[in-house]
Formats: structure tokens, C-alpha cells, sequence
């Protein structure tokens, strides 16, 4: 297993001691890099600002609990994806159980406020709703995913991590890696179809 480097260790140690500037030190690298990810699998600001906060203030308290058999950041990484998840699949359950209007929300589905002037990129109002509803049943339908599919679904398609790195960041072999992202593909693309969107 991979150890984690000299530096990363000695800010992990003195986390441990809890030195809060040793921990700042730590996620500093990494902040934007899971916020980015957070942002494109919840395709809300505010949402992926709680969910990475989230996530430092999770690893900050259970830093006792970190071993160092893998990289800071993949622990971290991995906190976050999984509270990503739990965001889903708790906004699906949510629209399941009421009926929202898109005029109900301040912000549109790339979570930038309503009054805010969008450049024009060539589509009419039209393409702009269809497209904010397709990417509003691709989440639900990733929301629908096993956490562990969804993990691995989004260190491939987003991260486009080779498998051998997922298979090191999941602690799983490389053929298991290959299966899952297999299953997870074809649990997603049957959600889309029944959705209406392949």
C-alpha cells in the first residue's frame, strides 16, 4: 500500500497532536480540487461550499482515526464523494415525495442565482429548459446509483482516473475496479432510458 509522503505525514502528525494550522496546511493543496467535484456532481455552489466544508470538518475530527496506508487527499476525496452521495440520493428522495416548479427555485440548476446575466451561448430559451431538465435527471438518476457504483462511476468519468488508481483509492482489486464500473454504467444508462433520456 502506498505510504504518504514526508511532508503529508508530518502535518497528518501534528493534525493528530491538534495543530489546526498543520490540518489547514494539509487540505489547503486539495480544497478547490474536491469543491470542483463537488460542484460538477451536485451542480449546486452552495451545495458543493457544505459538502467540502463538510468533509474537512469530518476528516479535521476523525484525523485520529487516519492511518496513512493511503493518501491524505484519497481519504479526503472518498469523504467527499460519499457525502456528494448522500446529498443525491436524500435531494431524489425529497422530489419524490413533493412536486417542484422550476419557478420555485432562486437559483438554476448550475446553481448560479437567477438574477444573474448568463452569456448567451448560442441556444434559445427553449434548448435552455430541456437542457437544465436533462441535467436535472442525469443527477437523479446518479442519485439512484450504490454508493459504492457512484464512487467508482465518478473517479473514471470525472476524475478520468485509470483503473489502477481507483483500484489503489477503493482499497479493491482492478477486475472488481472494471465490474462495477461496468455495472454502474448499465444501472445508469437503464435509469436514463426510463427516464427518457437514451
Amino acid at each position: 500500500m502506498t505510504q504518504i509522503a514526508g511532508n503529508e505525514k508530518k502535518l497528518v502528525d501534528q493534525a493528530k497532536r491538534g495543530d489546526r494550522d498543520a490540518y489547514l496546511k494539509l487540505i489547503q493543496p486539495y480544497h478547490e480540487r474536491v469543491y470542483a467535484t463537488a460542484v460538477r456532481l451536485l451542480g449546486n455552489a452552495d451545495d458543493a461550499a457544505e459538502v467540502t466544508q463538510e468533509a474537512i470538518l469530518k476528516t479535521f475530527w476523525k484525523i485520529q482515526t487516519f492511518h496513512g496506508q493511503a493518501h491524505f487527499y484519497t481519504w479526503l476525496y472518498r469523504t467527499a464523494l460519499n457525502l456528494c452521495y448522500r446529498r443525491l440520493s436524500d435531494t431524489h428522495s425529497k422530489i419524490a415525495s413533493r412536486s417542484v416548479s422550476l419557478d420555485d427555485s432562486k437559483e438554476n440548476t448550475e446553481g448560479v442565482p437567477r438574477n444573474v446575466e448568463i452569456p448567451d451561448k448560442g441556444r434559445t430559451p427553449g434548448e435552455d429548459l430541456v437542457r437544465k431538465e436533462e441535467i436535472h435527471l442525469v443527477r437523479k438518476a446518479l442519485s439512484a446509483l450504490e454508493e459504492g457504483d457512484f464512487q467508482i462511476l465518478v473517479l473514471r468519468e470525472f476524475e478520468e482516473l485509470p483503473y489502477d488508481e481507483i483500484a489503489k483509492r477503493l482499497k479493491i482489486p482492478p477486475g472488481t475496479v472494471m465490474s462495477r464500473l461496468h455495472r454502474a454504467r448499465q444501472t445508469l444508462a437503464d435509469r436514463l432510458r426510463e427516464l427518457g433520456l437514451a
